[in-house]
């Protein structure tokens, strides 16, 4: 006993690694689920609410000077997803730029709500 300090272990057995829980089945599908609904909630939530659908009805109108095809598309199909109303024009009059001439007549969607406003 000559030497020993009391209190220290004086050969202690090598430490086992913790011991980890086995994942089961069950619980992978939960967290994948998990990890999928997220994903897609935070899709939604960053795009926004998705805009309504390109207008069905029509109206030829004339441009201003200044204005653009999202203006347009802006003003005659507000609530609809702008960059599908500014496709839906240039594929209406043809248009293979989006450089417009004042006067030039344009065909554009038109929601029915901006149709109805401005009888």
């Amino acid at each position: 006993m000559a030497g020993r300090r009391p209190g220290v272990a004086t050969a202690s057995p090598a430490c086992p690694a913790p011991r980890r829980l086995p994942l089961r089945w069950p619980s992978l599908v939960a967290m994948a689920l998990l990890v999928a609904g997220v994903i897609t909630g935070s899709g939604l939530f960053l795009a926004g609410v998705p805009g309504a659908a390109v207008p069905e009805r029509t109206i030829t109108v004339s441009v201003s000077t200044g204005e653009t095809l999202t203006d347009l598309a802006t003003r005659f199909a507000p609530g609809s997803d702008t960059g599908a109303v500014v496709a839906k024009i240039k594929e209406l009059n043809s248009l293979e730029n989006a450089v417009l001439v004042p006067g030039l007549p344009l065909t554009v969607p038109v929601a029915a709500e901006v149709a109805e406003g401005g009888r």
